[in-house]
């Protein structure tokens, strides 16, 4: 369900085939709920669970050049070895 304070919107479906419209009641007397609201958790957990597109988004903004380049980092972590080595010669 919506935050108390956040901006909701109504929602009209058409077309809707009587058996589906009774299976999704059925479910919805079976976790005590309204058909409304069973739709409005169903609709939100959909709307949660990312797409591959929104995934692989995600990846690419990751992976978005740094300005670090392959010869940087090796330099860094060889910096770092020899600052390691050092401390134990």
């Amino acid at each position: 369900m919506p935050a108390s304070n956040e901006p909701t919107s109504n929602l009209t479906l058409r077309g809707l085939p009587s058996r589906v419209r009774a299976k999704l009641t059925k479910r919805a007397k079976s976790r005590h709920q309204s058909l409304n609201a069973y739709l409005l958790d169903l609709l939100t957990r959909e709307a949660e669970i990312p797409t591959m597109s929104e995934v692989l988004d995600d990846i690419e903004a990751i992976r978005r050049p740094t300005g670090v380049t392959d010869d940087d980092a090796v330099a860094a972590v060889r910096a770092a070895r020899d600052a390691q080595d050092a401390r134990w010669a």
